[in-house]
């Protein structure tokens, strides 16, 4: 109980009083244990069935060779410290899927009891031949790796493939196939417990974001864009979380470029953004704040700046109008351009500012969840594999796009305002998961 206290009092200090009693009684890991547990439960019952049958999969068996290296470890249970680990669900009929756990740790496995029955690695052959899959569904790529976030889907290693290979015999080896379009579906189709607990990720990495972005955190013309990072480093520190990747804080320059993560000094007139994720018990965030330092003598942002701003605000009800479960990525990412330059604005495919009269929109939104840039359906052009995915319902997306408006602060030249918020994807359209941005930061 004290060291409960003493963590929430942690989180208080990090995150503000505001914030004190929410995170005060959710945040210690027993807590944390029991969500994760409960999602695994939900997961299995409700997700997996129609993830493995919409892809002709019998069984599905996954390997782990501890200490949490097979990418999806944290989904079926803890790290292991004492070897290997292998899952094997199995598709037997009926309203459910049938899980095994074979080796490893089990005691809190046990008490979680998202398993129906545990056993040693060398029973792995007597369960398959007694199932007799006609699938077998293992953790390998059905293409050529080319994209980032495939690899939640690679985890398998050559030497556990051979392991199979000889375990299960030559009839069987032959039944080996790609889980890749299962795991998309299994990741891309969130049940409540896991919006929910994404939902408390996000919160406190849009606080920090909004913190750093700040008086707080920034003095104009003394700190500079790794003295914000490295504070964003130690709240993850302070926080018990983990790091998604190191914050990206970064400047957009009037002459159309950027320059972020050096040491150059923020300075009065700065149109400053924040590109971070954090992870908290197998959730991993994604998103964006944009900032402005006011001029000396100015009590707001100039005009262009809040032109900027307000134009990414239409965009961003456009698309959450527009995205909704049931057809393709690609389908809806080609629809959604059409959309928006019916609306009055320039497509570009471009992440960066052209020389086109009007205002310039980019658009590429992928899936977020377990990490930053998630195996399932995305609407991305520089991801084409994972537009080929069926949006599920209630997918956790990155609602992300770049607008380009000119200013004449800027002589005329765009200013960028790169917007990412995670988001779920329902019938209504994109849902937040907390509360977005709806105004310029401003630092004083």
């Amino acid at each position: 109980m004290r060291a409960a206290a003493s963590f929430g009092v942690l989180v208080a200090l990090a995150c503000g009083p505001a914030s004190a009693a929410f995170y005060s009684f959710t945040d210690d890991a027993r807590s944390q244990w029991r969500a994760s547990c409960m999602i695994r439960h939900d997961k299995f019952d409700y997700v997996l069935p129609g993830a493995m049958r919409r892809n002709d999969i019998d069984m599905w068996i996954v390997t782990d060779r501890g200490r949490g290296t097979q990418p999806m470890a944290r989904d079926f249970g803890i790290a292991s410290v004492n070897g290997q680990i292998i899952y094997v669900f199995s598709d037997r009929g009926g309203d459910r899927i049938e899980r095994i756990q074979l080796g490893g740790e089990t005691d809190l496995a046990e008490e979680c009891a998202a398993y129906d029955r545990f056993g040693d690695m060398d029973e792995l052959r007597a369960i398959v031949e007694e199932r007799d899959p006609q699938t077998i569904g293992l953790n390998y790529l059905a293409i050529p790796y080319e994209t980032e976030g495939l690899h939640v889907a690679d985890g398998l290693t050559h030497t556990d493939y051979r392991f199979l290979e000889s375990e299960l015999g030559s009839t069987y080896a032959s039944r080996f196939v790609s889980a890749q379009h299962l795991i998309a579906d299994f990741h891309g189709e969130r049940v409540a417990g896991e919006i929910i607990e994404f939902s408390k990720i996000g919160h406190i990495t849009s606080r920090l974001e909004e913190r750093a972005l700040s008086n707080e955190v920034i003095t104009p013309g003394m700190t500079t864009h790794n003295d914000v990072s490295r504070w964003l480093e130690e709240q993850t520190a302070a926080l018990g979380l983990l790091r998604g990747w190191y914050p990206t804080t970064y400047t957009h320059l009037p002459d159309g470029g950027e320059i972020g993560n050096t040491e150059r000094v923020i300075q009065r007139g700065d149109v400053l953004q924040i590109d971070w994720g954090a992870d908290r018990n197998n959730f991993t965030t994604d998103l964006k704040r944009f900032a402005y330092v006011l001029k000396d003598g100015e009590t707001e942002p100039p005009p262009g700046v809040l032109r900027a701003f307000a134009e990414s605000k239409k965009v961003r009800e456009i698309i959450r109008k527009n995205v909704k479960p049931g057809r393709t990525g690609r389908e809806q990412l080609d629809e959604l351009k059409q959309i928006i330059r019916d609306a009055g604005y320039v497509y570009t495919e471009l992440e960066r500012a052209s020389d086109v009269e009007g205002i310039e929109v980019n658009v590429g939104m992928h899936a977020a969840g377990n990490i930053g840039h998630d195996m399932a359906a995305n609407l991305f052009e520089i991801f084409p594999e994972r537009t080929k995915y069926t949006v599920r319902p209630d997918l956790i997306l990155s609602l992300e796009f770049i607008v380009f408006t000119p200013a004449e602060e800027w002589n005329g030249v765009k200013i960028p305002v790169n917007v990412e918020e995670n988001v779920v994807v329902t019938e209504r359209g994109i849902e937040w998961l907390y509360p977005p941005q709806e105004r310029v930061l401003v630092i004083r």
